[in-house]
């Protein structure tokens, strides 16, 4: 991390992309449309975050949903491919879901979609299961705009961006940097 400073409840050298505000909105937003699309089915969808950092908006979408009353199970999958910032590595799965996942509803809920290779992972996964789910929807706060060919549709999506290194919310900078509310952006 180097000489990174903290000023005025930021990070010296990044600047505020979204705010707190408006991540909630976009939450909001992207719960009613999940509501929308799974209220009618015979089983909750189950919420899968995939940790470490979609764990922070698959919560608050989470308790978006409890609030619009969709009934939902929740799990998770550990999956990790960043060596350091910004230097991707080998798709790893540290943790596999708990739930028996054959004949349900998945909604994979990742924080950012980079370059693409981890969730191209976990639906080459998902599918290959010897029981594997009857659908499987992707949600993803961010996505950049540079990401590499995806082998699925994005179904729920909160904000493009650029490919500048993001922080905060669940996103991280060499583990730091998670909880912040706001998402940052490196400072041009």
């Amino acid at each position: 991390m180097g000489s990174v400073i903290f000023i005025d409840n930021g990070v010296d050298g990044f600047d505020v992309l979204f705010s707190t505000n408006q991540i909630m909105a976009k939450i909001d937003e992207i719960g009613k449309l999940i509501k929308r699309d799974h209220s009618h089915r015979s089983q909750p969808p189950i919420i899968m975050m995939v940790l470490t950092g979609g764990l922070y908006f698959g919560v608050d979408l989470s308790r978006a949903l409890d609030g619009l009353g969709l009934v939902h199970h929740v799990d998770t999958v550990g999956l990790k491919s960043y060596i350091s910032d910004e230097q991707g590595g080998q798709v790893k799965m540290i943790s596999q879901p708990h739930a028996d996942l054959g004949g349900r509803d998945i909604i994979v809920v990742e924080d950012i979609i980079d370059r693409g290779d981890t969730m191209n992972h976990l639906h080459s996964y998902l599918l290959n299961l010897p029981n594997p789910p009857d659908s499987i929807s992707y949600c993803a706060l961010l996505v950049k705009n540079n990401h590499g060919p995806l082998d699925f549709e994005i179904n729920y999506q909160g904000f493009e961006i650029g490919p500048e290194w993001v922080i905060g919310y669940g996103m991280d900078s060499e583990q730091a940097f998670r909880g912040f509310s706001d998402i940052y952006v490196k400072s041009s």
